[in-house]
């Protein structure tokens, strides 16, 4: 009896189509995203700046180039706490500071290696509360506050700290401010966050 062969093409590309759609359901797995070198959507971010996190981008190191200035001034160890001082200042004249300070207001932390160790277990200064927008001259005098950290990660003690101060930094940050007159309107929609502004100074240097 004589036999009838049948194309081997069609099986072939059943085969191309099967190992196609393979391919599409590994990448979409959920699990093993695509890699990518872009800092998380502002949306997507968590500034609640947990422990054990680091400080995420967009972050803009505070400078001259900067409208405002952000800096750590002092810290001071009293038993538990590292009071942290922080100024903000201005070198136009006529920038204003819309307070209270949002989204993120001032908010020391305490880094190891670029981590979250130590945070202010107290509300962060906002300036004042129970009232409109206020406009400050910070391009004719500082503003100032003082910050705690009072409050240690899992894992660390302020004897850690002071074994190897080398190790540790203070940061301060909060939300890059809008330009021009204070408004009492805050962003409702992740995608409208700031950057944060961020100054650091190293345990080191703390004023005793």
């Amino acid at each position: 009896m004589r036999r009838t062969l049948l194309p081997a093409v069609p099986a072939l590309l059943l085969a191309l189509a099967a190992c196609g759609n393979q391919s599409d359901t590994v990448n979409a797995d959920p699990a093993h995203p695509a890699p990518t070198t872009t800092s998380p959507s502002l949306k997507e971010q968590d500034r609640s700046l947990p422990c054990g996190s680091t400080v995420e981008r967009p972050v803009v190191v505070s400078g001259p180039d900067e409208p405002l200035q952000l800096t750590v001034t002092s810290l001071r160890r009293q038993d538990s706490t590292l009071r942290t001082a922080y100024s903000i200042t201005s070198s136009d004249r006529k920038e204003m500071l819309s307070l209270p300070i949002g989204e993120v207001p001032p908010t020391p932390l305490l880094l190891k290696h670029g981590v979250i160790v130590g945070r202010q277990k107290t509300a962060a200064d906002k300036g004042p509360d129970g009232r409109g927008a206020l406009g400050y001259p910070v391009g004719r005098r500082p503003y100032t506050g003082t910050l705690a950290i009072d409050s240690l990660c899992p894992g660390t003690t302020w004897s850690d700290v002071d074994k190897n101060p080398g190790a540790y930094q203070v940061v301060v940050v909060m939300s890059v401010q809008p330009q021009g007159e204070p408004s009492d309107s805050q962003p409702t929609d992740g995608v409208d966050l700031l950057p944060l502004l961020e100054a650091t100074r190293d345990i080191s240097t703390k004023s005793q």
